[in-house]
Parts: structure tokens; sequence; C-alpha cells
């Protein structure tokens, strides 16, 4: 390992400590990325569904700015990332978006589907409730269910309508959807084969968000990464941080002292140690159901106010054979082993109701996937990615989503040198980033199911 200061040193190789080092790379600094594991995004970044967030799921929210964040997801993507082969995200003659297959692809032009739950749903039973407190989230949810939903189709509207060639943001113009952008002709009936779902009390809408294999993008980043001379150390864990001057140094675990003008922390669940006590994390854990074969053929999500009966599906593939991967509603304190428990007994009981096929799974799987927020001034679940100033020169950052790492990278180059990132990328072969790139959890744990008999 080298002993020359480094223009920046990022601690945690996870999607965004990636992304922050490739765009940081290919601007011209010098860089240096340390890893805990063997390999790059496998914690956190290795247990996502594979699902890629647009904003579709959140233009059910009342608030616009979580939408506002996750439509400007797609344009730093395209202003930022257009030049990886990969990422096919383009903008057709017409102004809208397409997704071209080709190999290598960063995203599946698969739309996620949503199957919602109408106010003649059991959900909705007045006769069914546990107590008072149920009894009013209940009458609530019926009185402003079908507002919510129609603020969701008009958004979904804007966002199929919008010119991104237009002179006007997307962002901020999808976000303020009005009645007048509402139609009823993108509704329709439900279509789910094999999956246990009333279609006579469900109606469909298609969603923007897209699955995408998220195997590929990181290694797409870890070429640039390396194409652009930045530095990768796996399998080295930092000890301690000291300020010394105007940089710091990282002490770590092999007993090498590496120098930076700049650190930026991205450590996911374990940041804390690294944050004063007045900053408040939150780590969730929210178990995933795996299941091989598929038990369904499309992506979708059953859509109900009540979080706890929701449902989604995404299907992905590894070595050729197609799987399924299945959430839902369930969260947990990853301390509370009990609640961890309830939330994976809840979620496997409402995967069997929904996918009558799980009965005839060769691979069946739980884990637990692991979220990690800065907690909102209200207490309520933060869907952003942050940056935050731990002392001059050292900075902390969360990225909310695998699908906000982009636009975290791109946001923190900003901020940190006051220009903009470099559009040009030098890609290594890929050969020399094989040693840095896992495969995702799921497909991890589906791929040990073939070839040990099964992992039930």
């Amino acid at each position: 390992m080298s002993s020359q200061r480094y223009d920046l040193a990022i601690v945690g190789g996870g999607i965004a400590g990636l992304a922050i080092s490739e765009i940081f790379a290919r601007s011209g600094r010098s860089v240096i990325l340390l890893e805990r594991d063997a390999h790059l995004c496998q914690g956190t970044s290795a247990s996502q569904h594979g699902w890629f967030h647009f904003g579709s799921l959140y233009s059910i929210f009342p608030q616009n700015q979580y939408l506002r964040t996750m439509v400007g997801g797609v344009e730093d993507l395209l202003n930022y990332y257009a030049m990886f082969p990969g990422m096919n995200i383009t903008v057709a003659d017409c102004g809208r978006l397409a997704f071209p297959q080709t190999a290598g692809a960063w995203f599946r032009d698969e739309p996620i589907e949503y199957i919602v739950s109408a106010r003649n749903d059991p959900d909705f039973d007045m006769l069914r409730f546990h107590g008072l407190r149920d009894y009013a989230r209940k009458v609530f949810f019926l009185a402003t269910w079908e507002i919510a939903i129609k603020q969701f189709v008009s958004r979904h509207q804007r966002f199929y309508r919008h010119n991104w060639h237009g002179p006007v943001a997307a962002s901020q113009w999808i976000p303020r959807a009005g009645w007048a952008d509402y139609s009823r002709q993108v509704i329709t009936k439900p279509n789910q084969p094999g999956v246990n779902l009333d279609v006579d009390t469900h109606f469909r809408i298609v969603g923007y968000d897209r699955p995408m294999v998220s195997t590929t993008i990181i290694t797409d980043l870890v070429r640039s990464l390396i194409g652009a001379g930045g530095e990768i150390v796996s399998g080295t864990e930092v000890e301690c941080l000291e300020k010394i001057g105007a940089g710091s140094t990282l002490y770590t675990s092999c007993g090498k002292a590496i120098t930076a003008n700049t650190v930026i922390v991205s450590a996911g669940q374990w940041l804390g140690r690294f944050l004063g006590p007045s900053t408040v994390l939150k780590v969730l854990a929210s178990p995933l159901v795996v299941a091989y074969p598929a038990v369904a053929d499309s992506n979708f999500v059953r859509m109900t106010p009540f979080v706890e009966k929701s449902v989604n599906h995404l299907h992905h593939q590894i070595d050729g054979n197609v799987y399924s991967l299945i959430g839902g509603g369930y969260f947990a304190n990853p301390d509370d082993v009990a609640g961890v428990a309830r939330a994976r007994e809840k979620l496997k009981d409402m995967a069997i109701r929904v996918f009558p096929k799980l009965g005839d799974a060769q691979v069946l799987e739980t884990y637990l996937g692991y979220k990690t927020e800065m907690v909102a001034k209200a207490g309520e679940r933060n869907y952003q990615y942050f940056i935050r100033k731990i002392d001059d020169g050292v900075y902390a950052v969360i990225p909310g989503k695998f699908s906000l790492a982009f636009s975290l990278a791109v946001n923190v180059f900003k901020s940190l040198t006051g220009d903009v990132p470099a559009l040009q990328i030098s890609m290594a072969e890929p050969d020399n980033t094989r040693a840095f790139v896992g495969l995702t959890r799921h497909a991890l744990l589906v791929r040990r199911g073939l070839g040990n008999q099964y992992l039930v």
C-alpha cells in the first residue's frame, strides 16, 4: 500500500462509498477506498431487493420532497452517468424515457406494477379491528385512501408525459401533479396468475420503477474507479481516525496508517461509532424471502395503507435460474431478537398466503436486510440521503437507498469541491475488478441452495 497522502479516503465500500470514490477518482482526485469485507457492497448493498427507485413508490406520499429526490436521481443518472455503457436509461426523440436492453444493462425494462387495495377490500373491514386505536386508523384510511391514490395516479401520469428534453426539470414538475392530471385510463384489472389476490378488490397501475442488476452496476463503478487510478483496499477495517493538522490519519486493522486531506465515512449500520452523541441514527432489520423456482412471473407491489399487509415480489436470476425475492412491511430493531423473529414469521405467513407455489420451492430462505437512517424531526421513516460534517475535512454520509447513492455522490462532490464532476470515464478491464465484486445475498443463497441440495 502506498504511503502517499490522498486527496480523499473513504471508509466503507458499500454502494455509497463506492459511488463517491468513483466520482472523485474520475474527476482527477487521488482516492483510496477502505472496506472491512473481502468484497465491496456486501453489507446492506448486497441485501437490497434489486428494486431501483425512480419515485413511483413515493408518489403515494402527500409531501413532495421524497418524490422530488427520487426523480432527481434519474436526472443525475442522465447527467453524470450516461457515459457508462451499461447505464441504459435514455431519452427518446419524443422526450420520453427508454430502457434499451443490451448485454451488461443496469436496468431491466420491466416496470414494477402496483396492485392497489380498493376500499371494498377486507383491509378496510370496519367490523374487524383490534382496539380503539386500530379502529380509528381504519376510519382515517377509509376516508383518505381514495385521495392518496388519485394523487398517486396523477403523478404517474406526469412522469410518463414529461418531456425530458424540455426546459422544465422533471423533479420540479412531476411532484406538483394535480387533479387535472388524473385519469382512470391507466387503471386496469390485475392479472397475476398463481398469486392469491382478489381481482375484485384490487386494481392495477403500472409504475415506473425498474428492477436493477446491482452486480453489474457495482462492477462498472469499480472498473471506472480503478481505471481512473483509484485504490481499493478490502479486508481492512479502520479502527480509529485522528485529526492531524489540515488532514486526517486513519489507523487500520493491518497496522497501516493512511493520511488524507478529506475523509468520508460511509459505514452503514456501523456509522454511529464515528458520529457525535447528538446524531440520532436508526437501524432497521427487514426480512426478505428467497424462493427458487420463481413463484410469480411479474414484479409487483400489493399497495395498501396498512403497511403490515403490503407485499412485494421481484424476480431475478443467477446462472440462468430465475428466482423470487419477496418483501413486506415488517421491520424490527436488530437488537430486539424477539421482534426480529416475529417479523420473519409474519413475512413468511404473508408470503405463503399470497404465493401458493412456495410450497413447491426447492430453495426457500429468509434473510435480513439492514437500513440505516438519520432520524427525521418527527421520528418517522426517513428516505433521504444525508451528508454530515463531523470535523474539519471529515464527513459522514448515508445513502438512504441504493438508488440514491448516485445523487449522493454527485452532491458530495459538488459540496466539497465547489465544482462539477468530470463526465469522461476510463474503464479498467473486467479481470481487474473480479477480486472486489461479490454476489447479492439473495443470488448467493440460491446458488448455494442449488449446489448443496436444499437450504430450507
